[in-house]
């Protein structure tokens, strides 16, 4: 195997363009995904993307996507992605030979391209070997904070994006946080000791409370219980666990009450309205007993119900909208019978029947075959690592992605996939140590970083 040498005009430039992105759309998600010319239909997540790949880091073999295709651990990642995004370039054009209309089936390719991203986390995680600890930590200071203002008084703030499409909902100023989970997650992994960082502990499980997503809930308790079985650390699970049971046990005692956001639908945050909220979907007369608001909750598992049960079984009237679904650009939303004439929902909030509406049971197939290849990779990082940080993420926020919109959208997608490029880092190397790595991409003038035989493992030519 020959040596690889790598080279970039901007040292640090993509590793910021990461922590910018992942920051941007974990605390402000559908807002920051809105950022760049909305009229145009430019946003920030496709105008980096373009850039990336046009103009991306470049290394003696060429660009980086070009080389990345020869790393033997990713041929079978890659090889099952350019099948999927394949089958979703015909997806467009079987969209608009069946007359739906057509930025809005491109629109909808997103969902097929957002893996890219994968590529340009595992760019950064080859050059910032520590980037994840300091990400994590980032991240939980800037949710902390914001997540607190926007519970606080943010979500009131009525200000929105100009220039949106009257055929979406507007675009708050200010987005929902909705990645404390992954905020817990994070920090559990990578802290080495939780006593000393036991306020950002606290702050992110407040903020994973009193936003009141329970899918969130979800996916932090599918996280923490994987990652207590596949570390055998029981007692540091039961210390993150305990924080959240802690805060909410205060919360009972002191009679703690807030006005809910108001994009969250009202209410109050208090500990009773939080386990009404929990109980809701599973036993409504129970959920009675401690919110007023149950009934919201109930009505919206309710709904949502009745919609995926239109999909599944409008999909499957017919052989070929069952292999096949409805192709990109079709008004998915109309199947329900709460959603009103002249309203538009993009997503059915659940990954596996937004593929099924949209591309019938090969779309579903070829996602789980990315996705599960993906898993494996980052099973077999842990394997080597024994830091199960990775598959742990990918259960907790596919968990999360069965209960709201995530690798349809840019604020899930695009995050999730630079994280699982940053998690696969240690799989990719031969040696834990990266030889050289950390000086990988040099500015002009200055001799590139040579990356050994051991280093990386890539195919010739």
């Amino acid at each position: 195997m020959n040596e690889v040498a790598a080279k970039s005009t901007l040292p640090d430039g993509w590793s910021r363009i990461a922590l910018i992105l992942i920051l941007g759309y974990c605390l402000m998600g559908r807002s920051f995904a809105y950022l760049g010319i909305p009229p145009w239909h430019l946003f920030i997540g496709e105008i980096i993307l373009a850039a990336f790949l046009l103009a991306g880091p470049r290394t003696a073999r060429g660009s980086w996507t070009r080389l990345a295709r020869r790393i033997r651990p990713l041929r079978r990642l890659l090889k099952f992605y350019l099948i999927f995004l394949v089958y979703g370039i015909f997806q467009v054009l079987r969209g608009i030979a069946l007359g739906h209309p057509p930025l809005t089936a491109v629109r909808d390719l997103a969902f097929n391209y957002y893996p890219v991203f994968f590529l340009l986390g595992l760019w950064v995680g080859l050059r910032k070997p520590d980037f994840l600890p300091r990400l994590f930590r980032a991240l939980a200071w800037f949710n902390g904070i914001y997540g607190s203002a926007y519970i606080l008084f943010l979500n009131r703030v009525s200000w929105t994006f100009p220039g949106v499409s009257d055929q979406v909902a507007p675009v708050p100023m200010f987005g929902l946080p909705e990645f404390s989970f992954v905020v817990l997650l994070g920090l559990l992994a990578y802290e080495p000791n939780l006593r000393k960082v036991w306020y950002l502990l606290a702050l992110n499980g407040f903020v994973l409370l009193g936003m009141q997503v329970r899918a969130e809930w979800l996916g932090f308790a599918v996280g923490l219980l994987l990652w207590g079985w596949l570390t055998k650390r029981l007692k540091r699970m039961l210390a993150a666990g305990a924080v959240i049971a802690v805060v909410v046990a205060v919360m009972f005692v002191i009679d703690f009450k807030l006005p809910g956001p108001a994009t969250r639908g009202g209410g109050e945050i208090s500990a009773r309205d939080l386990i009404g909220r929990a109980m809701a979907p599973l036993n409504p007369d129970l959920a009675a007993e401690y919110t007023s608001s149950y009934k919201m909750d109930v009505d919206t598992t309710v709904w949502r119900t009745i919609w995926w049960l239109a999909i599944w079984q409008s999909v499957n009237q017919s052989r070929g909208t069952s292999l096949f679904g409805f192709g990109y650009g079709f008004p998915i939303g109309e199947l329900s019978p709460f959603i009103g004439e002249g309203e538009f929902i993009q997503t059915p909030h659940n990954v596996f029947l937004y593929a099924l509406g949209y591309t019938g049971w090969i779309g579903v197939l070829l996602l789980a075959l990315l996705q599960g290849e993906l898993a494996r990779l980052l099973w077999k990082t842990y394997r080597k690592t024994s830091q199960p940080c990775g598959i742990v993420l990918w259960a907790a926020m596919l968990s999360y992605a069965m209960f709201t919109p995530f690798l349809e959208a840019p604020y899930g997608a695009i995050p999730f996939y630079l994280l699982a490029g940053l998690l696969v880092r240690p799989l990719i190397l031969r040696r834990p140590s990266g030889l050289l790595l950390p000086r990988l991409g040099q500015p002009r003038g200055v001799a590139p970083a040579v990356l050994g035989a051991s280093a990386l493992t890539v195919e010739n030519p």
